[in-house]
């Protein structure tokens, strides 16, 4: 009797399909950004103390009544009150101590641009009360939250 014996054939490891090898690290990737994403949300985000900080409401200065020519040569007398800061009404421009050159300039500036049948529509004069509002909380860098026209007559 021969022997002969038959070495067992090597068994072949199954292939892996194709794409599910990468499919766990393109998991973790994501993982590692959401978590590094949170993170900088949570610890690295520039404090939003100042964006919280909203200004408290002050005293309101009337100013002076002003007469301008528009620019169709017709004429408008307009009065301004500003709503000033707590901060800045407690920084003694409260009262007769405000300077409110700077708004007249300004209602000078947009006013004086525009005609009076820009001004006579509800949606024109709208549109410069609120370029005027703009502009006035620019000049005085914060000091003014809003300005309201006391008076608005044209001729």
């Amino acid at each position: 009797m021969s022997a002969t014996a038959t070495a067992p054939a090597p068994v072949a490891a199954a292939p892996e399909p194709k794409g599910k090898g990468k499919k766990p690290l393109i998991m973790i990737v994501v993982a590692v950004l959401v978590v590094a994403g949170a993170g900088w949300f949570f610890f690295l985000k520039p404090s939003g103390e100042a964006e919280a900080h909203e200004p408290v409401p002050g005293s309101v200065v009337d100013l002076e009544p002003l007469t301008l020519n528009l620019s169709d040569g017709r004429f408008l007398k307009v009065g301004l009150s500003l709503q000033l800061t707590e901060e800045a009404s407690a920084g003694g421009h409260g009262g007769e101590e405000f300077n409110g050159a700077k708004a007249r300039d300004a209602a000078i500036g947009i006013f004086g641009q525009r005609t009076y049948a820009q001004l006579l529509a509800p949606k024109g004069r709208e549109a410069a009360r609120k370029a005027l509002d703009t502009e006035v909380k620019h000049r005085y860098e914060g000091e003014v939250l809003k300005v309201y026209l006391t008076e608005f007559v044209m001729q």
